[in-house]
């Protein structure tokens, strides 16, 4: 790649790069851009962590002073929330250079799905069920979630976890030492088809994540009409608006999380207006459409200058 970036004499009008903290390929973009004096556009993908942390490990991983370089090497900066905005200012991105962005959802790719088969084939009878679809680890809020299940079982709150998505290494030493995974449905990796059956079978979803930019899973769920449950950390923070469209729980409080379930579990009328609530934003914020023509319209802007 770094070979091809002093080779390539093609038609270019403009390289845009993503994302952090994979700096070499964006190296490569900026490397391309800079011989071929043409606009350098970069979409970071900032991940900020829990935001009372001041020490917060993702942070400091995504906010690296080499990364921080990148930064401010390219013409526009694309960030998914006003926070990632705020942060980017904060590592010396001038205000104009800043595209505030975010992601859409096309309904049709993620709606439709079979709930009464999706739900016969994880055993489900009564029971509310709590979905999770992300590579499954401790950054990305599985184990916190487990943990919070444990509690909420104790409690005798009648619910099901199901897991989906690829499993990394810290949660399989996890699930190894972990006790009521009769408890737990995991399907691993889903087909397009097998999606939209989750999202039919579930009654929420759950990311707790210490490490997502955004979270385009939280759009398709409410695309479903689920509501969605968060940690108050990086974009999911600022997209989940809590007794509104979803709860927040403090970043890293399991027992808060727990709570937070019990709530889900017992009240279906709250689960229902939360989801419906999230559901009626998507038509207006969250269109793919819009966000392809703002990030057309800067690039056009940047060619032109």
């Amino acid at each position: 790649m770094w070979r091809d970036a002093a080779r390539y004499d093609g038609p270019l009008d403009a390289v845009h790069a993503t994302a952090f903290p994979y700096s070499f390929p964006i190296a490569c973009g900026l490397k391309l851009a800079r011989r071929r004096g043409v606009p350098f556009l970069l979409t970071p993908f900032l991940h900020l962590g829990d935001p009372t942390d001041p020490h917060d490990r993702t942070r400091k991983q995504y906010t690296k002073p080499h990364l921080r370089w990148l930064l401010k090497q390219a013409d526009r900066v694309f960030v998914q929330t006003r926070a990632e905005g705020d942060a980017a200012a904060s590592l010396g991105i001038k205000e104009r250079k800043v595209v505030l962005q975010g992601l859409g959802v096309d309904a049709r790719e993620c709606t439709g799905g079979r709930r009464e088969a999706a739900r016969t084939n994880w055993g489900v009878a009564n029971e509310m069920v709590v979905g999770h679809l992300t590579n499954n680890s401790a950054e990305k809020g599985t184990v916190d979630l487990l943990r919070a299940a444990e509690i909420a079982w104790a409690r005798g709150q009648q619910l099901r976890v199901v897991l989906a998505g690829p499993e990394m290494p810290n949660f399989r030493a996890f699930w190894n030492t972990f006790g009521p995974k009769d408890r737990v449905t995991r399907l691993g990796t889903l087909t397009d088809e097998q999606k939209c059956d989750f999202f039919a079978g579930i009654d929420c979803f759950a990311l707790p994540s210490r490490c997502d930019s955004f979270g385009l899973v939280l759009l398709e769920a409410w695309a479903n009409g689920k509501p969605n449950l968060v940690y108050r950390a990086g974009g999911p923070a600022e997209l989940i608006r809590h007794n509104v469209d979803g709860l927040q729980a403090a970043c890293g409080n399991v027992l808060e999380l727990a709570e937070h379930l019990g709530r889900l579990t017992a009240d279906a009328n709250l689960r229902r207006a939360l989801g419906e609530n999230g559901q009626s934003r998507i038509g207006t914020e969250f269109q793919w459409g819009d966000k392809l023509e703002l990030v057309r319209e800067t690039i056009r802007e940047v060619v032109t200058k």
